[in-house]
């Protein structure tokens, strides 16, 4: 009997340690394992004189392995994953349809704020939110409660009671008033967490069509580098057949072809990943090619030196906050004071006598004026004042803070977009230069009077101010859309209604 207790102690300890590794609570799994309590009871006892774990060759040891494997299978995440499937699956499954014409800017955000998911949590956030202001106001209206009971009385004996409780608040001074207040404060505050949401995708969803249409160009860049570079090849290689020219001009020009090609298909590979990230952000695949990017849209951006904040996601937040700790203030103080009710109670004996009037299943009734009043609670009431005023204290602040850092955010954003598009048009005068130039050193290497690697350098310092032209411009519309998000105004940037979110339904 003392070898059974020792092998079973050894039993649930092997399955303890193996629950602390797997970050499992040993009583769950504990339970799981009890599936074969008898196979357990059954197995041949140890012909060994040491019982537990010093026997490293124990049946019990060999028994508790096969155990722990079992368990680990039944914790895999694949059965986890059977468990908690649910049958709606594939709300948002990145395969939804995207119109294949070419892509704007504006019907990427919009179609992607009307898609994610998490627009759409922040939206039944917000529905649930307005259901507790609901809950809240129903403290103004009366509070019904019916029973029923079994009990014994000294002297009337036992009996089965039927009871009906009505209670009206008549005043509170404030309190019902300010749990409702500070529920609506509430439903602001998911609100405003909905726009900060909003501002986040759009943000997300404009980097990723700037970040594909990047790539798009500079592909097309690297495609007719690609060709240039290789009628300079088929070029050089015709004078050196005609012994014109050194048989080592193609062996150069082959060289810088291939390097062409490789970063031809890196920048492909560039491509590719950033219209997955936008497949993700869609919603779906889409065939097309990114639409131009609106310059006029563009330039309609006020890029202001001491940016608006009132706009900002994150201040709505924060107001929003600091509105529901001054109205946690307010209940607090109200705590202190005394509640009026207006109270009915009806109690009727089913079987036995009542009670009160000494009659058999008799029927007492009460209505009474009650004032209940906290007078002392150990200090607990005037504790809770203090600390929900530095609570304001401390929301108030985290506005400031707010403030600070999206107008801090919004000034980056506003140098960065600046100093890209006071760079661009030094670009574009460099890139006409090198053109000029390149076209004066393919002449002139047709005549012999210009080496190969002069035509050569020319042609790929002519794609790579190209490149760097398009990098530029693109950085300008990254900081542009960021100066954007930071400032909040996005609604108005992107051609979204006022109500675009607001009319979004919570999935039911």
């Amino acid at each position: 009997m003392a070898q059974e207790s020792s092998a079973e102690k050894w039993r649930k300890a092997a399955l303890a340690l193996f629950c602390m590794a797997a970050g499992a609570a040993p009583l769950a799994v504990m339970a799981a394992a009890a599936e074969k309590p008898a196979k357990m009871a059954e197995a041949p006892r140890a012909t060994s004189t040491s019982d537990g774990p010093g026997n490293p060759t124990s049946k019990y040891s060999e028994t508790a392995a096969l155990e722990l494997r079992t368990l680990e299978r039944a914790m895999s995440p694949q059965g986890l994953s059977r468990e908690l499937s649910t049958p709606d699956q594939s709300a948002y499954a990145i395969a939804a349809p995207v119109p294949s014409e070419p892509l704007t800017l504006n019907a990427a955000v919009s179609i992607a704020v009307g898609r994610h998911p998490a627009i759409a949590d922040a939206v039944s956030q917000t529905a649930q939110a307005s259901g507790l202001v609901d809950v809240a106001r129903a403290a103004y209206y009366p509070q019904i409660t019916a029973g029923l009971g079994n009990g014994k009385y000294t002297s009337t004996g036992s009996g089965n009671t039927a009871s009906l409780r009505i209670s009206q608040m008549l005043y509170d001074f404030g309190k019902t008033a300010g749990v409702v207040d500070q529920a609506e404060a509430q439903v602001k505050r998911q609100q405003a967490s909905t726009f900060l949401e909003v501002q986040s995708i759009e943000q997300q969803t404009a980097e990723a069509v700037i970040n594909a249409h990047r790539y798009q160009v500079l592909l097309g860049i690297a495609t007719q580098q690609v060709e240039a570079v290789k009628k300079v090849y088929e070029m050089s290689r015709l004078r050196a057949n005609a012994g014109v020219s050194t048989r080592s001009d193609p062996i150069q020009a082959e060289t810088r072809l291939l390097n062409a090609e490789t970063n031809h298909i890196q920048i492909k590979a560039q491509y590719d990943q950033a219209r997955q990230r936008l497949r993700t952000l869609l919603g779906g695949p889409f065939d097309g090619d990114i639409a131009a990017l609106p310059e006029g849209q563009a330039g309609r951006v006020q890029l202001a030196e001491m940016p608006d904040t009132s706009l900002m996601p994150a201040v709505l937040v924060a107001q929003a906050e600091a509105l529901v700790a001054q109205h946690e203030l307010s209940i607090a103080e109200a705590n202190r004071l005394p509640t009026v009710s207006l109270d009915y109670a009806l109690n009727k004996n089913l079987t036995g006598v009542n009670a009160s009037t000494y009659t058999r299943h008799g029927t007492d009734q009460s209505l009474m004026v009650n004032l209940s009043w906290p007078v002392y609670r150990g200090g607990a009431l005037n504790a809770q004042v203090r600390a929900a005023g530095f609570g304001l204290e401390a929301a108030r602040s985290r506005v400031d803070v707010a403030r600070l850092n999206g107008s801090d955010l919004a000034r980056g954003y506003r140098e960065q977009a600046l100093g890209a598009k006071g760079r661009m048009p030094t670009m574009d005068s460099r890139k006409k230069s090198i053109s000029e130039a390149r076209d004066i050193y393919r002449e002139q290497y047709k005549l012999g009077t210009r080496s190969i690697l002069d035509l050569l350098n020319a042609e790929q310092e002519y794609y790579q101010a190209a490149s760097e032209e398009e990098a530029v411009r693109h950085d300008y519309w990254l900081a542009l859309v960021g100066y954007v998000a930071a400032t909040g105004t996005g609604g108005e940037f992107y051609g979204l209604s006022a109500d675009a979110v607001a009319r979004m339904e919570p999935r039911s």
